[in-house]
This record gives structure tokens, sequence and C-alpha cells, in this order.
């Protein structure tokens, strides 16, 4: 009989969970998943390329087709952000469905009158990795101010008041 094998099995079967969760702590150091949050600063080029004008306070929102808040709250935005006569907030959408057939025909549907970056290659997705959809950051200079996840009643009037309290900093 081979003494080794008892040997580990009962190392596997003493340390094994504390092994498992070694290896879970290593590999999220290795490979760390985070959301931009509050105090983040976005990267320049993914700055660039949504055009965000840093004296402003850009109101990002991101949706896709298979969204179905992001279909009910795309509206309110797109109406605020023609009725918010405030020449220092400016709107982006950020459309992250893949296909680009399907992207054009939710953008149709939904006629907003802001500016979207279209994400197909899903490089700017990937820098914010919102937690859920739809989100919504607030971003100044090139840095998160405010974060919203997920569906939000009354989105409108929420954005309105985050603006205010922004504005109160």
């Amino acid at each position: 009989m081979n003494v080794i094998t008892p040997l580990i099995n009962q190392f596997i079967h003493q340390y094994g969970q504390r092994l498992t969760a070694c290896f879970l702590l290593c590999c999220m150091a290795v490979f760390p998943v985070q959301a931009l949050e509050r105090g983040d600063k976005v990267p320049e080029h993914i700055a660039e390329q949504m055009a965000l004008d840093p004296n402003k306070i850009t109101v990002v929102d991101f949706f896709a087709s298979w969204c179905v808040s992001c279909r009910i709250e795309l509206p309110e935005i797109n109406e605020l952000s023609q009725h918010l006569n405030d020449p220092q907030v400016a709107f982006v959408g950020v459309e992250v469905d893949e296909e680009l057939v399907l992207a054009e025909q939710f953008l149709a549907q939904m006629q907003l009158k802001f500016p979207v970056v279209m994400d197909q290659n899903q490089q700017v997705i990937s820098a914010f990795e919102p937690l859920g959809m739809p989100a919504l950051y607030y971003v100044y200079n090139n840095q998160i101010l405010g974060v919203r996840f997920g569906a939000i009643p009354d989105i409108g009037q929420v954005v309105i008041n985050d603006l205010a309290t922004l504005r109160g900093q």
C-alpha cells in the first residue's frame, strides 16, 4: 500500500476548503473586476472616444436592446436631455449591443436626441464595468462623481436631484 496516498487524502480533507479559498483570492487579485466608482478617473482614451467635455457634468447612460429596464428609462432620459436647460450638463449614451443591426434597430425605436457611442467592440463598457443595466454615471473633468445602477422609478427626477446635489459639493 502506498503510504503517500493516505497522507495526501488527509491533507486535502483537512486543508481543501482553505486551499480553494486561497486559490479564489489569488485569481481575484490577478484578474480584478471592479466597476468604476465615485472618485475614479475615466481612462483618457475612453473619454476621447466618448467625446466627454471636461468642463461639463456629463450624464453617461449605458444601455442595450435586451435590457427591459433600459427601454423604460431611456425615454425619460431622452426627454430630460432635451428639456434640461443647463449649458453645464451634457448627455451621452453608450449602446452596448454586440450586433450592430440590433443596436441600430433599437436606436431607431428609441429616437434618442442625445449623442450615442456605439460600443459593439465593448471597449467603453469594459472600461467602466457597470454592475448592472441600465447604468448611469455622472462624469466631470473625466472623474466619476456618482453612479446609479439598475431600474430606478422616475429616473428623470432622480437625475435632476443628483445634479443639484453634485453642484452643491
